[in-house]
């Protein structure tokens, strides 16, 4: 479920509890997962659809269940270039280390 969705679930829920949906709520609903930008546009929607058209929102428990099993299922693009970047920083430690152990050898050498 796209962030959007998330955030049109969110309002749908508070809502539907008899309550006006605003930044404040929705970020509290959804634990501040989803970037300010995203969150104004997904209230704008929110605000623009018909009550009578809110039963077509999916419900928050549904939406968060599925971002949870799309993140358990798939590592997330942050997770994949930290885990590129520990991969180069391995690489360059290891040919460090070898440098490092050559020139020790030679100083051992020279003695």
């Amino acid at each position: 479920m796209s962030p959007i969705e998330q955030v049109l679930a969110a309002a749908k829920t508070i809502a539907m509890n008899g309550h006006t949906p605003t930044m404040a709520l929705i970020k509290g609903k959804l634990g501040g997962r989803v970037p300010m930008p995203i969150l104004i546009q997904g209230l704008q929607q929110f605000k623009a659809i018909p009550k009578e058209q809110w039963q077509t929102l999916p419900d928050l428990g549904d939406a968060l269940e599925t971002t949870k099993q799309a993140t358990n299922d798939a590592p997330s693009m942050i997770e994949q270039q930290l885990m590129a970047q520990m991969q180069q920083m391995k690489i360059e430690f290891e040919a460090k280390i070898e440098s490092l152990e050559k020139r020790v050898l030679q100083l051992e050498n020279k003695q």
